[in-house]
């Protein structure tokens, strides 16, 4: 029996929405202005108005559905498209902390919005169910098919599923022509973060676990906040080894290695008001306890402070 999230009863798979166009790096940041300027209604009232949101979006019809996929997905916007706090301080305040995607902060925590949500069920199952740092398309397309077949989920063609590998790969990765990567061959921003690299097959790709340079002690106290918040309801003490294993956690969704992700916690040692802190006891037993009550919000500024950029 599957385990986690993607294994319950109830489990609703998702292997559609974004007509197999990856996001964009202009497309959020319209989207939050859009809405911003003329309310939710055009956008969430799609059929009667899809003629105008092309002229406006400037792009076509299905690429207008695609960033409305897109800027739920990543909690741009709510299920009613209207622009949640989150989309409005990094895309559409006056103020906004990074409205064109140039800060890679922005690029891990929109990583980590896609990767530790169950409802995206190839994201979900790939950075957190596939235990090989190999895969191949066909592969993973054939896993989820067995997966939706042993659990007997509805609606998930082969046509679908592979459609829906397809953009997930696309979003992680540089097209090549010609063994050739260009300012074309990026697709999708989240390519940037290296997090899967394709190998001497043209349908092979790596993920690479271990240490990431880019990704900041504040991104990661965001996500970790994230994970406690979602994972330890009325609880205050977590282990390492759930940081790093379980299902949506930062050691999965962010492929770490045990040696990175113990890096990143030792630093709840040394720096000053933090939200947890660090506990080693007897016979190697890492823990994290939560010392501090703090938002989602305050973490976020934090992610956008100066000098704040260096990774553990």
């Amino acid at each position: 029996m599957l385990r986690g999230p993607l294994g319950k009863e109830n489990y609703k798979p998702k292997f559609s929405g974004h007509d197999t166009f990856p996001f964009r790096y202009a497309w959020l940041t319209k989207l939050a202005e859009f809405i911003t300027e003329n309310g939710s209604k055009g956008i969430k009232e799609f059929e009667k108005n899809k003629l105008i949101n092309v002229v406006k979006f400037g792009v076509g019809l299905n690429m207008v559905k695609a960033i409305r996929h897109w800027g739920q997905c990543t909690n741009i916007c709510d299920q009613d498209f209207e622009i949640t706090n989150f989309g409005k301080k990094i895309f559409a305040a006056k103020k906004a902390f990074d409205p064109y995607l140039e800060d890679i902060s922005t690029l891990w925590i929109l990583h980590w919005k896609l990767a530790s949500n169950p409802e995206l069920t190839t994201w979900y199952y790939a950075f957190n169910y596939h235990d090989s740092i190999m895969f191949d398309r066909d592969k993973l397309t054939n896993d989820l098919l067995s997966v939706a077949k042993f659990s007997k989920w509805k609606g998930c063609s082969e046509n679908t599923v592979k459609r829906d590998v397809d953009c997930f790969v696309r979003t992680y990765t540089f097209s090549t022509k010609k063994g050739e990567i260009t300012e074309d061959s990026l697709e999708c921003p989240l390519a940037e973060l290296s997090l899967i690299t394709s190998t001497y097959s043209k349908t092979s790709y790596e993920f690479q676990r271990g240490p990431k340079p880019n990704l900041s002690f504040e991104v990661f106290e965001y996500a970790l906040l994230d994970y406690f918040t979602e994972k330890l309801k009325g609880s205050e003490i977590l282990t390492f080894e759930r940081i790093m294993y379980d299902f949506g956690s930062p050691g999965k969704v962010f492929q770490l290695d045990e040696k990175s992700l113990d890096n990143y916690l030792e630093q709840f040692e040394i720096r000053k008001n933090t939200s947890f802190r660090f506990i080693k006891g007897a016979g190697g037993l890492r823990q994290i306890q939560k010392v501090k009550d703090i938002t989602l919000d305050e973490l976020l500024l934090n992610c956008y402070q100066k000098n704040n950029k260096k990774a553990a």
